[in-house]
């Protein structure tokens, strides 16, 4: 409940929504707008007193918000808190919004939708984003935070979300058009992205790895720049403890997963592969134990510089995973 922590996460989380505006991955477009315009509503709260954020029927959660948690009957990881929308009425009574409390609907309604059915209109993700937008920007001023800063590399075009897709396009189509150059000359890729994004050794076998080139090529972009405006002079041990101020997700909605540290190709941290488990196992020869089944890796989160790969294909791009009969792990 500390509002430096909730702007940071708040950072990161508009960051990976405007990023995956500019690759049209609409559903974690509004996701991660949804929950950082929830978090920066909560900062803007928590500046004021941590006991705003709480529900008030839980007594212990009060008594933690209060400073008090030695009375309490329950751990700070229990607190309960209140939503994105009473966090915003709450947050009215104190800025005047840019927005009224039915306009906030499209956005809250796409992000739970994604959240919990995973699905939403598509239609409306722009509506949404703006949302988002207008309503950090008027929180970002009442907290007096460096509005720039904040925003980042997107900090010219968040006002005009379509002129921002269309950029990020034409970037990244210009990249892969001089890597396709640049592959038919032979390997010459020291300059691009610095060096992240080497062709693969099987030169796109689908459209799908040829669009996850192209959406790498803006994430990658994307993360180095944010990794630059949040920890630019920093020591790496500055570094760790600024990783440490989201929980561990609850994973549990995912269904059978497995989870593995791997580094981040961007900036080094470790971050979290997610790969889905093929549940049907291979016959054993005769007289061996039967092996278990193939992994698919499928994410990979990065907290330190918001890098977000979103299936199979981008991991693979990054060298992160590769294709065999097994499963896709790299060894």
């Amino acid at each position: 409940m500390d509002k430096s922590s909730l702007v940071a996460s708040a950072q990161r989380q508009m960051s990976r929504a405007l990023s995956a505006w500019c690759t049209s991955d609409n559903d974690m477009a509004v996701l991660h707008a949804g929950i950082g315009t929830e978090h920066l509503l909560k900062a803007l709260l928590a500046a004021r007193h941590p006991s705003l954020l709480v529900d008030g029927r839980d007594f212990s959660s009060l008594l933690h918000a209060a400073g008090q948690s030695g009375y309490a009957s329950s751990p700070d990881t229990k607190v309960k808190t209140i939503g994105a929308l009473e966090a915003f009425k709450r947050a009215a009574a104190f800025v005047a919004m840019p927005i009224k409390e039915r306009d906030l609907d499209p956005l809250l309604t796409a992000r739970n939708g994604v959240a919990h059915l995973g699905a939403h209109e598509d239609a409306v993700t722009r509506g949404a984003l703006a949302v988002a937008v207008s309503v950090s920007d008027a929180v970002l001023t009442d907290l007096q935070e460096d509005v720039p800063a904040f925003w980042g590399s997107w900090t010219d075009t968040r006002l005009n979300l379509d002129q921002m897709q269309r950029a990020a396009r034409i970037a990244a189509e210009q990249a892969l058009s001089r890597a396709s150059v640049e592959d038919a000359v032979g390997p010459q890729l020291d300059n691009w992205e610095d060096g992240l994004l080497e062709p693969t050794v099987e030169n796109f076998r689908s459209e799908g790895l040829q669009a996850a080139r192209i959406a790498v090529a803006v994430k990658v972009r994307c993360a180095k720049k944010l990794y630059r405006v949040l920890y630019y002079g920093k020591t790496p041990e500055e570094i760790a403890k600024a990783d440490m101020v989201e929980p561990e997700a609850d994973r549990s909605e995912y269904g059978e997963c497995i989870y593995r540290l791997a580094k981040c190709p961007v900036c080094g941290a470790d971050g979290d592969v997610s790969a889905s488990l093929d549940k049907h196992r291979r016959r054993a020869k005769k007289g061996s134990r039967s092996r278990r089944g193939r992994e698919f890796p499928d994410y990979f989160d990065c907290l330190t510089c918001g890098l977000e790969l979103d299936n199979r294909y981008e991991l693979e791009v990054l060298g992160m995973a590769e294709p065999s009969r097994d499963g896709w792990f790299m060894d």
